[in-house]
Formats: C-alpha cells, structure tokens, sequence
C-alpha cells in the first residue's frame, strides 16, 4: 500500500513535466458519437467505481447489464442477450476462455485501462468483425499511430478503494518516426466486499496483465507490428463450490496496415494471432476447505484452450462516390480438460489433458457503402462462415460413466450473416435505419459445456444454429446546450439456443439445451442538457421485453427497466456530480432457464441506489476524482446476479449481492 501510495505522489510531484492538453472529466453516461456507434476512453475515471476488468467498464454503456457472481470476472449483456452473441476482440484478436460454467469470460482477460478506444456497435449491423454479433460487437483497441518524433509518451493510473482494492495500470510508448515500443500493464487486487448489511461476501481477486508491441512505421500510413503479452490472475466466487486460482493468459499477434497507390484498392491490412488459456479452479486455494458428504476432498479442474486466427482485408474506392471493404479470417481452437477428484492423491497438474472439442471457422465478407448525396448513405454488407466442430468427449456425465452418443461426430455448417442500412446527417441531427440477420453457430458452452444434454439425447452436440433478424432504428441530436441520443431495436430469433435446468424427461429435472423461438424489443435513451454554464443535467434510461414464443412464457435473464439520472456541476478545475441509478422490479422470468452466463434465480425488487463523485484537475495532465458509491449503503443485488453458494466462513445469501457504501479514489497522469 505505502508503495502504491508513494507512486501517486511522485506522479504529482513531476506533473509540470508532463504533455496532456485536455482536462479529464467523470464519465458516468457514456456517450453516443454517432445513431450506431458508442466510442469512449476506457482511462477515462468514471462512476461506479473505476473498472477492474472490461464488464465492469461495459455495465456504464446504456443497454448494458452484467451477470454478477462476486466483484470479478461478470459476464455481460446486452439487450438481455449473452455469450457469443456478443462478439468481443481486443486489437482485433479474440480470447475464449476455459471454464464450462463460464467462471472466466472473455471479459476476465481484458484490463481496459491499458487500451485507448472502446467501441461498440449496436445490434447486426457490420460483418467486418466475426461471425456470430447478433448483439453487437464490442472492440477494445489500442492507438497504433506513428510518432511524430523521437520521444515518450504515455498514461498511469492509481486507483486506491473500499474493501483495500489498489490498481495501477499504465501504458508508456517510446519510439521515433520510424520504430516505436508500447508497453501495457496493470495490477488490480481487492479483499471482500461487505453488502449493505455488512454482510461479508466472499469475492476477493488479484489479477495482473503484461502487454508489448514492437512496430515499424516508414510512414504515416504504413505499419507492422509484432505483439506479446501474459496475464494471470485468482478471483474467489460467491456463486459456486469453486473459486478461480488461476487466469494464465499467453497471447501473441502480427499485424500490418499498408496503404496502396491504386485506382480502387487503397489500403490492405491483416494479422495472425495466437491466444492459449490455462485455467484452474479448485474449492481450496481461495476458500477454507471443509469435509461434507457432497465435499469429501479438494479437487480442481484444469481445462485450457488453445485459439488460432487470421484475417485480411482490403479497403477501396469504387467511382468516388463508394467505398467498399472485403476480406476472409479464419479462427480455430481445441479445448482440453483434466481434473483431480482428491489433489492429495494425484495433484491435478499430473493428470493427462483429454481433448473434449475442437472448432473451425472461415468466413468470407465484404460491406459497400454508397453515398447517395454529400451527407446521406446506404451501407449494406454480407457474410458467410464455414464451420465446423468435433464432439471429442468420449464419455458423459460428472463421474464419465455413460458413453457419448455423439462421440467423435463432426459437424458442418455454411452460414450466412448480412444488413443493409440508410443513414443520414444534418447539421445537428444524425439518424439509421436498418435490418440485419445473423446466423450464429452455436459456441463451446452451448454444445458441450456443463455436461448438458438435449430434449432427446444425453449429448448437446446436435442443437440447432439460431437465427436472428433485426431492425435497428438510431438517431442523435446535438446543439449548444442538448445532447440526446436513441435506439430501437426489434427482432425474432428463430432456434435460439435456451439453457434450460428444469427440462422434465423420463419424469426427471434434466440440465439440457434446446432451440426455442424468441421476441425481444426495447430501446436506449441518453440525454445531457446545459441548465446554465456549470450546471448539466443527464439521465439515461434503457428496456428490453422478450419472450419465450415456443413455451409462452418470458424469456429468461432479461434485465429490468434501468434509469441512471446525473447532475454535475462545474467551476474552474472542479467538477461536482451525482448519480442516481434506479432500477424497476423484474417479475418476468422463467426460473431455471437462461443462457451460458446464469439462469433466473427469482423476481427481485426495484431499488435506487445514490452516489457522488469530485473531479480535481490540478494540471492539464494530472486529474484526481474520487467518489462514494452506494452513499445509503443499500442492500440489493442486481436482477442477473447468480444465487449464491454455501461457503464455509460465511453467511449463506440467496443471491450475490453488491457492495454497500464504497469510498474510492483515482489518480490519472498523462505524460
């Protein structure tokens, strides 16, 4: 801690030093740039509490909800979609993680304050990025630009809260005109958290990230670059009999963009990667192990995946008035497992790994815009992907007792993915209309996770790909003093992939996955309004409906009616603010049914939670925010939060609630 501390002052002690030309502010809404795009700074400090990992940065974005098991690792949704229907890349890569109970989502590797742009695209409206983005596709990039001499720059982060969470996270990128090096890393790490009772909740974590890029840049629109990076990490869960005590992530890229001289096609750019995850959860390392009838030994499970991708793509011009983008990227990865049912015994790392599946894609894709008038146009795009994946599991069940029906069975898909859309812009107004269609294959959790059968077999492997078709309507406003922006959206899923617990056959509750058909529909509605030179108001509202058409029942995990209402005040190198969040009752779900994230646990009751924040800027490059979060010290736990687990040491709740009253500090140093 005196370490941590000691790093703050020296960053406000050089600040004179220092090149930053803008003065930071809280984000607590993030804002809408265009009817279609939401584009922020992850460094950026804002309220809640400044993000640990990318969910957590993800729950401020409008449309966002997350499925909280503890303080770590939630998995995010939005429109009160989860999965992979939510296509997520970091610098156009894409992590996939180990646990079959989705203990580590692709969110848990990501530490968002060492990227410089999040981007999020609403709905199936680009093809550009994967297949599969039913929801939206969300990009955590990093800037790779040419520096204009030889010199250094870069970002640090001291983050100092409740419950003795510390975080420093920090980018530095030196270099000249033709080479640079950008280094990334972080460290995060928390004890529990008290809910609004005092009630200690089991959710401690530490994580740690590690990033380098080497690039060459003969000009300003030319580059390659090789990147490396590790991370790792142990996050105690209040949902579960295991906690994760090991995140090791080992991840490595090459990429070019290279601008060309020819009539139509004007630049090419592509890349390589390579992600492995190694992934261990066990019921001693985090918690005080006890002997019961149902937890006679420690175990651990070690599943690990290895994931391999590639992608081109060109960019041209077609008659001056169209611009067009077509490419190819292929992306593979095997999934492993090996467990000890007593570690004493035969300790988990001198297991044999047993291959259980193994998956490949390969999609062609191209979008076209054309400009109908200087500020009106029509951008369509489509896609198709070639998968295919092997069942390798050749027994099922938890003890592997039962031989699997679909037992080295492969499996192959072409599926087809498109929109076309009309935009325009005004000069204070922008607005979409659009209609997408996607078809997702389904993922590692849907087919073989968790041990789920289908309606009709003891193996998943055969469900159904689902399909979703969207219309998406946006439009955004600006003038001297408003801001607003909104979206609505509507669309019937045909085949949707249901994880369903309470699924009767031979009179029996079996965990299974099966297609159903959906509806859903909802919108996102944003504003900020100038009530005089230093006073704005803000507020931000955000619903979804589904339903279950199949069984005529509410679609499962679907967020509440959301509203978050904001007042700040600014005065010289202050700022003042409040966030009032509120949120209404959900009576609409189906326990027992959801997705790969969590399935509904019961109704929960509306509630407010109020929080202040400050922002100091003592220089053009140094900015001090701090903030209570939950001021009353409420007692709530969010709609999709997981029911909670018996956990020796502490009190058993029915779901995982959030933290109470929570003081926090942040430190930004641009240099």
């Amino acid at each position: 801690m005196k370490k941590t501390i000691l790093s703050g002052l020296i960053c406000s002690l050089i600040s004179g030093y220092s090149l930053a030309d803008e003065v930071e502010k809280i984000v607590i809404i993030a804002p809408m740039q265009t009817p279609l795009n939401i584009t922020t700074d992850p460094k950026l400090p804002r309220q809640p509490l400044p993000a640990q990992d990318a969910s957590d940065l993800l729950s401020s974005i409008s449309g966002f909800s997350l499925v909280k098991k503890g303080a770590a690792s939630s998995d995010p949704v939005f429109r009160g979609l989860a999965g992979s229907r939510l296509n997520i890349l970091t610098d156009g890569n894409q992590t996939l993680g180990g646990c079959g109970n989705r203990m580590d989502p692709p969110t848990a590797y990501i530490s968002p304050q060492t990227y410089n742009t999040l981007t999020v695209i609403k709905g199936p409206q680009t093809v550009l990025y994967g297949p599969g983005n039913s929801a939206a596709t969300v990009l955590f990039e990093r800037d790779s630009y040419r520096m204009e001499k030889s010199g250094v720059e870069g970002f640090s982060n001291l983050v100092l809260a409740s419950a003795n969470r510390k975080g420093i996270n920090s980018q530095v990128k030196f270099g000249n005109e033709n080479t640079y090096a950008n280094i990334s890393a972080s460290y995060n790490s928390s004890d529990n958290y008290e809910d609004g009772q005092g009630i200690e909740i089991h959710s401690a974590y530490k994580k740690w990230n590690t990033d380098l890029e080497l690039a060459y840049t003969p000009s300003d629109d030319k580059i390659i670059s090789i990147s490396v990076g590790r991370s790792d990490g142990e996050v105690a869960y209040a949902d579960r009999s295991m906690d994760g005590s090991l995140f090791d992530r080992t991840h490595g890229a090459i990429k070019f963009d290279w601008a060309l001289q020819g009539n139509i096609l004007k630049s090419i750019e592509g890349q390589v990667f390579y992600n492995y995850v190694d992934h261990i959860m066990d019921n001693y390392s985090l918690r005080h192990f006890v002997t019961t009838p149902m937890n006679k030994a420690p175990r651990a499970m070690n599943p690990d995946r290895k994931t391999y991708g590639a992608k081109v793509l060109a960019h041209g011009e077609l008659h001056h008035n169209g611009l067009f983008s077509i490419g190819l990227d292929h992306q593979q990865n095997e999934h492993t497992n090996r467990m000890s049912m007593n570690i004493n015994m035969t300790p988990v790392e001198a297991q044999a790994r047993t291959t259980d599946g193994r998956f490949e894609q390969t999609g062609l894709f191209a979008e076209y815009e054309l400009n109908l008038a200087e500020n009106q146009q029509w951008v369509s795009g489509l896609r198709i992907d070639r998968w295919q994946a092997t069942d390798e599991r050749k027994m099922l069940g938890s003890m592997m007792m039962s031989a699997n029906p679909t037992a080295q069975l492969t499996r192959k898909e072409s599926l087809y993915s498109g929109f076309t859309r009309l935009q325009r812009q005004t000069d204070n107004v922008s607005y979409f209309a659009g209609v997408g269609y996607v078809e997702r294959f389904p993922d590692y959790w849907e087919l073989l996770g968790a041990g789920r059968s289908s309606e009709t077999s003891s193996s998943a492997f055969n469900t159904q790909h689902e399909a979703t078709s969207q219309i998406d309507i946006g439009l955004v406003h600006q003038s001297a003093d408003w801001q607003s922006s909104a979206s609505f959206f509507y669309n019937q899923i045909n085949d949707f992939i249901l994880i369903d617990n309470t699924f009767v056959k031979m009179a029996k509750a079996h965990k299974v996955t099966r297609n159903v058909d959906t509806e859903s529909f909802g919108f996102e509605l944003d504003s900020k309004y100038a009530l005089s030179k230093t006073l704005t108001a803000g507020a931000s509202v955000s619903w979804v409906r589904a339903t279950n058409l199949t069984d005529h029942t509410p679609l499962a995990q679907q967020p509440a009616l959301q509203g978050r209402f904001t007042l700040d005040y600014t005065l010289s190198d202050w700022q003042l603010g409040m966030l009032w969040r509120v949120v209404q009752k959900q009576n609409r779900i189906a326990v027992g049914q959801g997705n790969i994230a969590g399935q509904d646990v019961s109704a929960t009751a509306g509630y407010g939670v109020l929080s202040l924040n400050a922002n100091y800027s003592q220089s053009q490059n140094i900015d001090w925010s701090f903030g209570i979060d939950n001021l009353l010290d409420k007692t709530y736990s969010e709609h999709l939060s997981r029911a909670g687990a018996a956990v020796s040491g502490y009190t058993q709740i029915d779901k995982v609630n959030e933290a109470g009253l929570t003081a926090w500090l942040n430190l930004n140093w641009r240099f």
